[in-house]
């Protein structure tokens, strides 16, 4: 089947290696339909001094001019897309930002918690995994309500990536009370919640599991919306294990997959 990847970062976000035009190359040789560029905006990041001239923030307009410029010349299909970075005191910067500019998607996503970035590890310590997820689906759940402007939930279990525990995995079981609230929300609300397929890749010697009881869970409170990210911050990464995970979502009882254009649900079915 021909997939949307609605999850990528081009060189206009500070951590990305891929050109635009990259990805529009490796798009057009993986058979994809689409790709949504979704740069980075995380406003007042709490970035390590070493990083301080790495602003998550780009031009929107520029970055589009080169999209159409690539379009122009790859006939592929790419959508203009963003993802922000939800921290309670920036929501409505963020929303003055998104709505000056049109884009086809908004995914929203929880990259720091109490200004602290769980990639350097100082987001765990002194924590159980029980304290740091509760807390972190907590934070996830409060501003995602409170921003709303936004088409997809990113990475619902980023937190779990570079986790320093033994277990990593985010099970329904032991988090229904921390990620039912944002389930609920999500499915009344139209908003997808996305599979980021970069999550289920091995980080510091383990491989989290998706538990499907959460993507069971979603459909039951009447979610209808599931999106497949890669968030490719390279090219070789496009699209990465979409047919596996394409997969087990039609296990869950889903029959088709979502993508964005002009912020409003595109929807594609499960061959």
């Amino acid at each position: 089947m021909k997939f949307f990847d609605t999850h990528i970062h081009s060189t206009f976000s500070p951590d990305s290696r891929a050109s635009i035009e990259q990805y529009a190359v490796a798009a057009n040789h993986k058979g994809l339909a689409a790709i949504a560029i979704t740069d980075h905006l995380d406003i007042d990041a709490p970035l390590r001094e070493c990083d301080k001239e790495n602003l998550f923030l780009f031009d929107p307009i520029e970055r589009d001019k080169e999209i159409d410029r690539v379009k122009e010349i790859y006939g592929t299909t790419i959508l203009k897309g963003i993802e922000v970075g939800l921290q309670p005191h920036c929501l409505e910067e963020i929303k003055e930002f998104t709505q000056r500019h049109k884009f086809d998607s908004v995914i929203a996503s929880l990259h720091f918690i109490d200004r602290e970035d769980p990639y350097f590890g100082d987001y765990y310590i002194g924590k159980s995994a029980r304290q740091a997820y509760g807390h972190a689906y907590e934070v996830m759940y409060r501003t995602a309500v409170e921003y709303g402007d936004f088409d997809i939930l990113g990475h619902f279990d980023y937190i779990a990536r570079y986790a320093p525990y033994p277990v990593k995995d985010i099970t329904y079981r032991e988090y229904s009370d921390a990620i039912d609230p944002l389930l609920r929300f999500l499915a009344q609300e139209g908003k997808a919640l996305e599979i980021n397929t970069k999550t289920y890749r091995e980080h510091n010697g383990y491989t989290p599991t998706l538990d499907t009881d959460i993507i069971k869970r979603f459909k039951e409170l009447g979610g209808e919306c599931i999106s497949l990210g890669s968030d490719s911050h390279e090219d070789t990464r496009l699209a990465e294990n979409f047919e596996k995970f394409a997969a087990i979502v039609k296990n869950c009882g889903f029959s088709r997959l979502v993508y964005f254009k002009e912020r409003k649900p595109q929807f594609y079915n499960i061959d």
